[in-house]
């Protein structure tokens, strides 16, 4: 029975870290970081809908970052980043983050990853002249955590807001 529990234990953990996790893709040769969130009984135009909400309220100005917003298609591609004060420099992780949305779920991928500080400048994830690369996107993966969490965390909580006010 204990080993049971530590097995279901690991697993749900598993489960839960997997998507933030930074891998370079086996094709394209470039870091991303991908996941599928189930949204049980919400419909696939509130999830978009929620998410641009979300986007307006955490992106420093929404109409800089949203670079498509695509409600037939159900698509929204974002060009943003993290703040990083990795090394004690003021820097940022710039990123792209493409979401898709069915009833139920949303898809999220990250990619185009690069590091910017003035003293460096801005370095991709792929380059080899990125010094101490898995710091980097050590940090880099807890801020997706972060972000996607927030975003559920979001969508969740305010699809039922009573509108008589």
């Amino acid at each position: 029975m204990k080993k049971l529990f530590t097995l279901c234990l690991f697993a749900v953990f598993s489960i839960n870290t997997f998507g933030q996790n930074i891998v370079k893709d086996s094709i394209s040769q470039k870091y991303e970081a991908h996941q599928i969130i189930e949204l049980e009984s919400l419909k696939a135009d509130v999830i978009y809908t929620k998410t641009k909400e979300w986007i307006a309220l955490n992106y420093k100005s929404a109409q800089d970052v949203i670079q498509l917003a695509d409600k037939e298609s159900l698509k929204i591609i974002v060009k943003g980043n993290f703040n990083s004060t990795l090394f004690m420099k003021q820097g940022s992780i710039s990123h792209t983050l493409v979401l898709d949305f069915k009833d139920g779920r949303m898809r999220y991928t990250y990619s185009d990853f690069s590091y910017y500080s003035s003293g460096s400048g801005s370095m991709a994830f792929e380059s080899k002249n990125l010094g101490f690369k898995k710091s980097i996107i050590k940090s880099t993966e807890k801020d997706l955590k972060t972000s996607i969490e927030s975003l559920k965390k979001y969508i969740l909580q305010n699809t039922n807001n009573n509108n008589d006010w």
